[in-house]
C-alpha cells in the first residue's frame, strides 16, 4: 500500500499569492468598475422601465385621476372598506368589440370581498337574467346596465351596474373592473395556459355549432386540465348543454387558475410575460380604482397567505333563492330569474354574511316554495314555443274554467225550470182543490134550497 502526501513547498505558495494579488487586482480594476456601473445601469433601467410600464398601464385602465406618486402620500387604510375590514370589488366579464349578442353586455357578473384581516376571499356570481331595477329605465336583465349606462357616456355603464348590484346585494361596491373575452384569451396564452380540474368530462354540443366556434363541438376530458386561451374561453362560455350557472361556476374555476398563474414566481420573475401582461391588461380592462389604490390593494394581496376562498353562485335550485320565468317585452318572450318572496332580502343577508357558512346555509327565501319553474331556452326560438305553449296551456285552463261556468249556469237553468214546473204543478193542484171545494159548497147550498 502505498502513502502519498502533498508536501507545501516554496513554489506551491508562490503561485498562490500570484492568485491572490491578480484577484485583488481584478476587484480594483477600471473593467470591474464599469461592469458593477453597467449593472446598476440596467438595474435601473429595468426597475424604472418596469415603474413607467406600470404606471402607464395603471393610468390607462384607470377611469379616476390620481397617479402612482400619490401612493406615496397615502396607507392602505386610505383603500375604501379597508378600514371597515371588508373590501368589495365588481368583476364585470364583456363580451366586447366584433361579438354577436352585444358588445357591452355582461355575461359575467361577480362580487368579490377581500377580508385582508381573516385572509378570506369570498366570490359570488349575480346570474345575468336577474330581473332588477335599473335606476332610469325601469325593470331589465340586469346584464344591461352596463349598455344603458354606457349610452349616456364613456365609463357611467360602470357606475350605473354598481348602483344596480348594491341594490340587490345591499352591500357598498368599492370599485368595478372590466374585461372582455379577449382580455382572458390573450391572458391566458401569454401565461402558457392554465390548469383546471374537472371531475367528469365536459362537452357542449350545441352552442357553438353555428358558426363554428370552438371547433363546433367543444369536449375536455376529465382531470387535471390544461387550457389554452380559445379553450379558456370557450370553457367559460359554455352554457347550452349545463346553465348559465353551471357556467358561472366555471368561470370562478378559471379566474382562480388564471390568479395562481399570474402571482406566480415563474410569471413576475419573467419579464417579457410581464410586460405582455401589461400590453394585454391595458388593451382591454377598464377600472375605477386609481393607480395608487391598484398599488396598494396589490401590496395588500400579496401580504395575504394562501387565503380561504369562498365560491357562490345565486342560482334557482330548490333551495335556491331565485326562480324562473318568462315576460312579454317589446322585442319578444323573455326567460327572466326572479327573488323568491318577491324581494331581494334573501340575497341581501346572503351576501351580508357569505363569510359565515353556517348562517349561510340557514338562509330559506321566503315562499320558498310553489312556484313554477321554466327551463332555461337555449335560443330565442325555443323561448318562443315555450311561451306559445305557456300560453296554450293557460287558454286551455281559461277554456276548461268557461265550459264549467257554462255548464254550471246550464244545470242551474235546468233546476230553475224543472223548480218552476214543480211550483206550477204544486199551484195547479192548490187551484183544483179550490176549485173543487167551492164547487162542493155551491152543490150544498142547493140542496139545502
Amino acid at each position: 500500500m502505498a502513502f502519498y502526501s502533498l508536501k507545501k513547498d516554496d513554489s506551491t505558495e508562490e503561485v498562490t499569492e500570484k492568485e491572490d494579488s491578480s484577484a485583488i487586482s481584478f476587484w480594483k480594476s477600471r473593467k470591474f468598475k464599469i461592469s458593477l456601473i453597467v449593472a446598476f445601469i440596467s438595474l435601473i433601467g429595468i426597475g424604472g422601465f418596469t415603474y413607467y410600464k406600470a404606471s402607464s398601464l395603471f393610468n390607462k385602465i384607470s377611469t379616476g385621476d390620481g397617479g402612482l406618486l400619490d401612493g406615496l402620500f397615502k396607507g392602505e387604510d386610505d383603500l375604501k372598506g379597508f378600514e371597515e375590514g371588508r373590501i368589495n370589488f365588481l368583476l364585470l366579464g364583456m363580451r366586447g368589440s366584433n361579438m354577436p349578442g352585444g358588445s357591452l353586455l355582461s355575461d359575467t357578473i361577480m362580487l368579490v370581498s377581500v377580508k385582508p384581516n381573516d385572509n378570506k376571499i369570498a366570490m359570488v356570481s349575480i346570474p345575468r337574467d336577474l330581473h332588477a331595477p335599473i335606476p332610469g329605465h325601469g325593470e331589465r336583465k340586469i346584464n344591461s346596465a352596463t349598455s344603458l349606462g354606457e349610452s349616456a357616456g364613456e365609463g357611467k355603464g360602470m357606475e350605473l351596474m354598481k348602483q344596480v348590484v348594491e341594490n340587490i346585494t345591499g352591500l357598498p361596491i368599492h370599485y368595478v373592473a372590466t374585461a372582455n373575452f379577449q382580455a382572458l384569451r390573450d391572458i391566458v396564452n401569454t401565461l402558457d395556459g392554465v390548469v383546471v380540474h374537472l371531475d367528469k368530462p365536459f362537452s357542449e354540443s350545441s352552442q357553438f355549432v353555428e358558426g363554428n366556434e370552438c371547433g363546433g363541438i367543444f369536449s375536455l376530458p376529465a382531470g387535471d386540465v390544461r387550457l389554452n386561451g380559445e379553450q379558456a374561453l370557450c370553457y367559460s362560455r359554455a352554457r347550452y348543454n349545463s346553465s348559465d350557472f353551471d357556467r358561472a361556476r366555471r368561470q370562478q374555476d378559471v379566474l382562480m387558475a388564471m390568479k395562481d398563474k399570474a402571482l406566480s414566481t415563474g410569471t413576475l420573475t419573467d419579464f417579457s410575460k410581464v410586460n405582455g401582461l401589461f400590453d394585454i391588461v391595458g388593451d382591454n380592462v377598464k377600472t375605477n380604482m386609481e393607480a395608487w389604490e391598484m398599488q396598494k390593494m396589490f401590496g395588500i394581496y400579496q401580504k395575504m397567505d394562501n387565503p380561504g376562498i369562498i365560491h357562490k353562485v345565486i342560482d334557482n335550485g330548490k333551495e335556491g333563492l331565485l326562480y324562473s320565468t318568462t315576460i312579454d317585452t317589446n322585442d319578444g318572450p323573455a326567460y327572466i330569474l326572479l327573488p323568491k318572496g318577491g324581494n331581494f332580502d334573501s340575497i341581501k343577508k346572503l351576501c351580508e354574511q357569505i363569510f359565515n357558512e353556517e348562517a349561510v346555509k340557514s338562509i330559506i327565501p321566503t315562499d320558498a316554495n310553489g312556484y313554477e319553474y321554466v327551463s332555461e331556452p337555449k335560443t330565442q326560438e325555443e323561448l318562443k314555443k315555450k311561451k306559445e305553449n305557456s300560453n296554450n296551456n293557460s287558454n286551455a285552463n281559461i277554456n276548461n274554467n268557461t265550459n264549467k261556468t257554462v255548464s254550471n249556469k246550464n244545470s242551474n237553468a235546468n233546476i230553475n225550470k224543472n223548480s218552476n214546473k214543480n211550483d206550477n204543478k204544486e199551484d195547479s193542484k192548490k187551484d183544483s182543490k179550490e176549485d173543487n171545494k167551492n164547487d162542493n159548497k155551491k152543490s150544498s147550498k142547493k140542496k139545502k134550497d
